[in-house]
């Protein structure tokens, strides 16, 4: 099992890793073949990379909104919305197929090389609303997450970890195919 981040080095080393990784199964996929969709109908390595960049930006937004946000959760609802390992597992095993919200789907219209270049400016936006943030802000401020549930805004951050970590398997799974 994946432990959570217990510190900001730690997610920060996390961050960093899981998007090495996910550039280089990126990388691995022939260039001519990142924008074709896999053979049951999903999306292409392109399409991937576009779906991570979006809900990174999203997380940078959230982060840079956070300060104007009530925390007025209880201490109970904080401690249940940190990520724990079983959070981890939701997100990380590619068994549990989910169904993207709208709002995150990629558009198709992206090239292979435009979708890299959106996912290296959302890595950007999300460590910059991070470092600029108040911790108390990162830790106290919840929002759901629509299959894990409540998130302090700093778990959200390393889910864009253990997101990067789920799609670099399914690129991983599009090079096999």
């Amino acid at each position: 099992m994946t432990q959570p981040a217990d510190s900001v080095p730690a997610l920060l080393a996390l961050l960093q890793r899981e998007r090495e990784h996910l550039v280089a199964q990126f990388a691995a996929i022939p260039a001519d073949q990142r924008t074709l969709p896999d053979g049951a109908g999903g999306w292409s390595a392109a399409q991937i990379i576009e779906h991570v960049a979006r809900v990174e930006g999203n997380v940078a937004r959230m982060i840079a909104k956070g300060a104007e946000m009530p925390r007025s959760a209880t201490p109970e609802e904080l401690q249940a919305a940190v990520f724990t390992e079983q959070k981890i597992d939701r997100v990380r095993h590619r068994g549990t197929k989910v169904e993207a919200p709208e709002r995150v789907r990629p558009s198709a219209t992206l090239d292979a090389d435009a979708a890299l270049a959106q996912l290296h400016a959302s890595r950007v936006a999300v460590l910059e609303a991070f470092t600029a943030a108040d911790p108390a802000v990162l830790d106290g401020i919840i929002v759901p997450h629509p299959f894990i549930g409540p998130l302090t805004l700093r778990a959200w951050v390393e889910l864009v970890a253990h997101h990067d970590a789920r799609h670099a398997e399914q690129i991983s799974e599009l090079r096999r195919a």
